[in-house]
């Protein structure tokens, strides 16, 4: 009986730890994806959108419409790389202001900025994957 204990014991360690393990590394991907994310958009991003993404009167748009990010979750990646010449309408505000192209950047780096930006300004998204930019990219029109 006391085997079964201890053995039960370490089972249960051992399946707690890796779970703390998956836990942890999926943190730490986030937390590396918003850091450098950050660092993306004071480059590429800020000029236009501000600091506080709250973008310029009703010239550009703002990045804090956390309903229009998610309903448009899969263009987001075909905006940054292709630009944006339609109009679009955030928080009921029609916005035509040409946005301009960013073609150069990595799907990595799209990835990392995407994070950043639909978990900031009031935003709580989640990571952006690479994968979910590449199949994205794909699917620009």
């Amino acid at each position: 009986m006391r085997n079964y204990i201890v053995y039960s014991f370490f089972i249960l360690c051992s399946v707690a730890a890796f779970m703390s393990a998956c836990v942890n590394a999926e943190s730490v991907k986030y937390q590396r994806y918003y850091a450098d994310g950050s660092q993306v958009y004071k480059v590429h991003c800020q000029n236009c959108h501000m600091a506080d993404g709250k973008g310029l009167a009703q010239l550009i748009p703002p990045l804090n419409d956390s309903t229009f990010l998610r309903t448009n979750r899969a263009k987001l990646a075909c905006y940054i790389v292709y630009g944006l010449n339609d109009s679009i309408k955030i928080n009921g505000i029609d916005y035509q202001f040409a946005m301009p192209a960013e073609k150069h950047l990595a799907p990595i780096d799209l990835a990392k900025v995407l994070t950043y930006i639909t978990n900031s300004f009031g935003n709580k998204q989640g990571i952006f994957d690479v994968k979910e930019v590449d199949q994205n990219l794909n699917n620009c029109q």
